[in-house]
């Protein structure tokens, strides 16, 4: 069973009267939580040394690992400056923070193209058939 969120209205657990954004924000947030999460990592989390784990994300706003990193990528398409790495989630301090995230990503679209090449030449194994034979000697007596 879950309830709403006195604030804002999203389903919160049952038992909670605030969800936790709103607790963290000290107010209602924004209906759109990919706004929300872009103020969340520009106010407290610019710069790679005040990064946030995805999990916190998660939590702060009632989304699955899957939903924060679509927000996270419709973010970075429309040009907001997320960086990632090995702590987690913020919003760049410099060009230099930028380019390391590029590199990451660019890493990881070589693997998943290497990935893809290999699929490509990748051959289904011939079905291995198994024979049975039985020898009978000195007509099957011993």
């Amino acid at each position: 069973m879950t309830d709403t969120c006195v604030c804002c209205g999203y389903c919160i657990p049952e038992g909670r009267m605030i969800c936790p954004a709103c607790e963290y924000f000290g107010r209602p947030h924004a209906k759109d939580k990919k706004t929300a999460i872009l103020e969340c990592l520009k106010k407290d989390h610019t710069g790679k040394r005040n990064a946030v784990h995805s999990a916190e994300l998660e939590r702060l706003f009632s989304l699955d690992d899957r939903a924060v990193r679509r927000k996270i990528s419709a973010l970075r398409k429309e040009g907001y400056p997320i960086c990632s790495g090995d702590m987690g989630y913020y919003y760049a301090e410099n060009q230099k923070e930028i380019n390391s995230t590029v590199g990451r990503l660019n890493d990881l679209m070589t693997g998943v193209s290497d990935a893809r090449t290999g699929l490509m030449f990748a051959k289904f194994p011939e079905p291995v058939m198994t024979v049975r034979i039985t020898v009978q000697m000195n007509g099957g007596e011993n």
